[in-house]
């Protein structure tokens, strides 16, 4: 893996379809591992309801996961520090694929959901 910066984009949303968001809110980004899952940052949300995290490889690297190139990246969604909602797990996130044609690396952004999460 290079020593690049990645752009990670979650979209959320309320149950109704609407953009969440708030200040009572915080998005945690999370590479599940093998004995402890890395926390690779933590986010508000936009007015759009997207919150956005920029990512190394080397926090993707940790000493149960050593060699990791494709990090196994999820959420988890916090209201005033209670967790309200977890993604799925995106499994072998690949962020250096390369372009078949130009050969220059398409994936340094990932965006993911949007995802509704229960406000009630």
């Amino acid at each position: 893996m290079s020593s690049g910066i990645f752009k990670v984009i979650g979209k959320f949303t309320d149950e109704n379809g609407q953009p969440l968001t708030g200040s009572e809110y915080e998005v945690a980004l999370l590479d599940e591992d093998k004995y402890f899952d890395d926390k690779l940052g933590t986010s508000g949300l936009s007015p759009d309801g997207d919150a956005e995290f920029l990512i190394t490889a080397a926090d993707i690297l940790s000493f149960d996961s050593a060699g990791e190139t494709t990090p196994d990246l999820y959420f988890v969604v916090r209201k005033d520090g209670t967790e309200v909602f977890r993604s799925e797990v995106f499994s072998e996130v690949d962020f250096e694929g390369k372009d078949p044609v130009t050969g220059r690396a398409k994936g340094l952004t990932k965006a993911f959901g949007p995802f509704r999460v229960p406000t009630g």
